[in-house]
């Protein structure tokens, strides 16, 4: 779920769904608005502003093959980085969503993981994000909102939500790669071979080791001041995770690993120190259909 500071004006960013987590992603919208719900103050029912649909459509110069980790397209464009865009193979007609890994104005688009198949000469690539910009009165408390979205898709208006949470403050991941092979050194040879720099693994182990097991101790990520108190349980989470996923990893060994992280975790709670008050954990109503459109998809022509 995005996070977004308290007070601020931050940009929401989707894509169409066909319902609660499926993309639509063999389509492009053609006009978009949006209706912003904050855990505050927030638009009147049923008042919709304008959304922005990604503009980019270009076209490949050149084929590709897979592997690739870049497309060269005819005219440069504005990539953004981690933003999804969708090619369409002028050989094929396959349809296939990539990831761009960096930002700014090129002919070059980066990707995130390498192309999954071969491309022709003069396909199509298009921008199918549909983005709004939070206001501060809707981003003034903190706790969960979230964006109805509504876009025209090949002539079919569809609705979708996109949730975002108001925090008072961006949890950092304090450990790093340095760190982490520092008191793990044989995460080299456990990590995948594409994940070089290690980031994989430190976003994998904190999303499903480190974020759940606070929340089991009622705490929320955003709630802690002190990000490297974390470090250590964090980097005992990516070595056992991989442990895990390592087929000559024994029964003894992952046993091994999985005490020392616990261990880690429970010197990890004296040594936190969180937020005078808890954030707020109420999830705003969901819109009630026919005044503020139902909750995942609506299809009207």
């Amino acid at each position: 779920m995005l996070r977004v500071l308290l007070n601020s004006t931050e940009t929401v960013t989707s894509y169409p769904r066909l319902h609660a987590n499926n993309l639509l992603t063999s389509h492009v919208a053609t006009s978009a608005t949006a209706r912003r719900i904050g855990p505050g103050a927030s638009d009147p029912v049923g008042t919709y502003v304008a959304a922005t649909v990604d503009p980019i459509s270009t076209t490949t110069q050149g084929a590709h093959q897979e592997g690739d980790d870049s497309i060269t397209v005819s005219v440069a464009q504005a990539w953004v980085a981690g933003r999804r865009y969708l090619i369409t193979d002028a050989t094929a007609g396959r349809e296939i969503v990539v990831v761009a890994s960096r930002s700014g104005t090129s002919t070059e688009l980066w990707l995130a993981e390498p192309l999954i198949s071969d491309i022709g000469n003069n396909s199509t690539v298009k921008g199918v994000a549909v983005t709004v910009a939070l206001t501060a009165a809707q981003t003034a408390s903190v706790g969960a909102g979230y964006v109805l979205f509504r876009a025209t898709i090949d002539g079919v208006v569809r609705e979708w939500e996109e949730p975002f949470r108001v925090v008072r403050r961006i949890t950092s991941i304090a450990l790093t790669p340095t760190h982490l092979t520092q008191s793990y050194p044989v995460v080299r040879k456990l990590a995948s071979a594409t994940d070089t720099t290690l980031e994989e693994v430190i976003n994998a182990a904190w999303h499903h080791y480190v974020v759940p097991a606070l929340a089991a101790r009622g705490v929320l990520d955003e709630d802690i001041m002190t990000d490297d108190v974390i470090e250590p349980m964090h980097a005992a989470a990516c070595v056992l995770h991989l442990a895990r996923q390592w087929p000559q990893a024994s029964t003894e060994y992952v046993d091994r690993l999985e005490a020392a992280y616990e261990q880690a975790k429970a010197t990890t709670w004296d040594r936190i120190d969180l937020l005078t008050a808890p954030q707020d954990a109420v999830t705003p109503d969901a819109p009630t259909p026919g005044s503020q459109g139902p909750r995942y998809v609506g299809i009207t022509r």
